[in-house]
């Protein structure tokens, strides 16, 4: 059965059934608790609009790539190439004088090509992890080439308001990492494509004999996590003015973790947006304190990767007790 959060839910009581989310929240509440006891500028309100926005992107990716997880597909490693390249193609485009939402629209294309392309070799059974390590090797070293790696300028400051703009004083990143963890979310819990990809996730065998299609489901969330990885990369080119391949270096890792921290079953059939929405915002929270505490990015790493072991194991661990329950 389905919970209302977008999560899979088995024959357990409602109590068994919160423990996934009440332990997303309570890992929030510890970081935020630890931040402000040991980092004193951790808790002030520019450090907190500096978290949020960070958390905007990683989540608008991560909530994005859910989608993935749950259909049994484990992740997408070319998210953050997606990213960068389509902020230096919507830079490209407004420097060749085209308007701001002919470039949008041209990077949404591209974008969905890159994410059909993955589906469909998906759908044909590769696997997830190679396939879409192979794209982003493609798209990293297509788009070097093509820019001589060097940073690419918009030239103008037409788009500017996409990445700046703050109404009611929260920037646009943020409502639109709102608004889309509320359709995501919308679309797993009371849609008959969210029911698929649980279904497809959870047993790709019987969904098949109920006559699911899997290869369907396959294109439809990788394309969806590429449009993901397009917005992020729109709102940042436009933040900056520019785009750069070293934009959203990492940001594969943080987003995976987020997905994992939020309780998704990296075996599919189980997860949640605003499960991963909260995990997003506490990689985006874990990471801004280490960085406040002068952490070498090696150590950064090593934490985040430390969070996605420890979230893997203790999820696992529920919810082999609550099937035996």
């Amino acid at each position: 059965m389905t919970g209302r959060d977008g999560s899979v839910r088995g024959r357990a009581g409602p109590a068994r059934s919160m423990v996934v989310p009440l332990s997303v929240v309570g890992a929030v509440l510890v970081l935020g608790v630890v931040g402000w006891i040991t980092t004193p500028e951790f808790v002030t309100y520019r450090n907190f609009q500096t978290i949020v926005r960070a958390a905007a992107l990683i989540g608008i990716v991560a909530v994005t790539m859910t989608l993935i997880t749950i259909a049994g597909s484990f992740f997408s490693l070319s998210v953050s190439q997606t990213a960068a390249m389509s902020a230096i193609s919507f830079a490209a485009f407004l420097s060749w004088g085209f308007p701001v939402w002919i470039a949008f629209l041209a990077v949404i294309l591209l974008a969905s090509a890159v994410g059909v392309l993955q589906g469909g070799a998906v759908a044909l059974g590769g696997n997830p992890i190679i396939v879409t390590l192979a794209v982003g090797a493609v798209i990293f070293g297509l788009v070097a080439w093509l820019t001589d790696n060097k940073t690419v300028r918009t030239g103008t400051d037409a788009a500017e308001w996409i990445g700046t703009s703050r109404p009611l004083e929260i920037p646009n990143q943020t409502w639109a990492f709102i608004l889309i963890t509320i359709i995501t979310a919308v679309v797993l819990t009371r849609t008959r494509f969210g029911r698929e990809v649980t279904l497809v996730g959870a047993n790709r065998f019987a969904a098949t004999t109920t006559g699911l299609r899997p290869g369907r489901v396959a294109v439809y969330v990788f394309l969806v996590s590429s449009l993901g990885a397009a917005l992020a990369g729109i709102f940042t080119a436009a933040q900056f003015s520019q785009g750069r391949l070293d934009h959203f270096d990492g940001v594969d890792i943080d987003a995976i973790a987020a997905v994992l921290v939020g309780g998704a079953a990296i075996q599919g059939g189980e997860g949640s947006a605003t499960r991963t929405a909260l995990g997003a915002v506490f990689i985006a929270a874990l990471q801004n304190l280490m960085v406040l505490r002068g952490f070498s990015y090696g150590v950064r790493v090593f934490f985040v990767g430390l969070a996605i072991l420890v979230s893997v194991s203790a999820f696992t661990l529920i919810r082999n007790r609550r099937r035996l329950a």
